[in-house]
């Protein structure tokens, strides 16, 4: 009997070295392998589990760029509209939800057609143009990729993300919060480690999810492939 629960032990601690070594993180790991089927709520849902209940639920997505971004930036906007609008159907579907994204290029179209949208429409206008149920009004702010003062050698993204949600049917003020944003969360990472554009890349395709787990309800082992980050 003590053979066997020595065995068992080792194997224990050989897996979760072997967990750690791969850099896991072993919170993550234990989250995952623990209440990886409990779903976790979202705080602003698409999918409300009181009021009305529709079959299918759109959202059209504008995201607007702070001023002073830097150039490492560039097109950011487009990147993170693009893949919200991949992402969130793909974790309504996860939840047997069936949510359609106002595609980006339509969004843009609308954008071109109404030049003064931004400054003579309301949020509850474009979504009304677009036949959206919901509109998120996205406002990236306080970009960056670098640690402050490494002279661009360790990446330490961070990011002040302002959201609006506007319910189009009704009408109301929108409910609105900020989202801190950190990248990687286990702190910095040496910059030549991987190219700026794959930095860039991950880092926008982090905070998509992030920003669609407000939204979504979602599993507790999601944040489980970032762990190499």
């Amino acid at each position: 009997m003590n053979r066997t629960y020595r065995w068992l032990r080792r194997c224990v601690w050989t897996t979760w070295l072997g967990i750690i070594a791969l850099g896991c993180n072993p919170l993550a790991t234990i989250a995952f392998l623990t209440h990886r089927d409990v779903p976790v709520a979202a705080r602003y849902p698409l999918f409300p589990k009181e009021g009305p209940k529709r079959d299918k639920v759109v959202v059209a997505i504008f995201v607007n760029p702070g001023v002073g971004l830097g150039y490492e930036f560039a097109g950011a906007e487009d990147v993170l509209a693009s893949e919200l609008a991949k992402k969130m159907p793909e974790m309504a579907k996860e939840n047997k939800k069936n949510l359609e994204v106002v595609p980006p290029a339509k969004v843009n179209e609308f954008k071109r057609k109404n030049p003064n949208w931004k400054n003579g429409m309301s949020p509850l206008a474009w979504g009304k143009a677009l036949g959206a149920d919901y509109v998120l009004d996205i406002h990236l702010m306080k970009m960056s990729l670098f640690q402050p003062g490494s002279q661009n050698q360790l990446y330490e993204g961070r990011a002040e993300v302002h959201v609006f949600l506007y319910d189009v049917h009704s009408g109301g003020a929108p409910e609105h919060y900020v989202h801190p944003f950190a990248f990687p969360r286990t702190g910095f990472r040496d910059a030549t480690s991987i190219p700026v554009g794959a930095f860039r890349k991950a880092f926008l395709e982090r905070l998509a999810v992030e920003i669609a787990q407000y939204h979504l309800d979602y599993r507790a082992d999601s944040g489980i492939a970032e762990s190499r980050w």
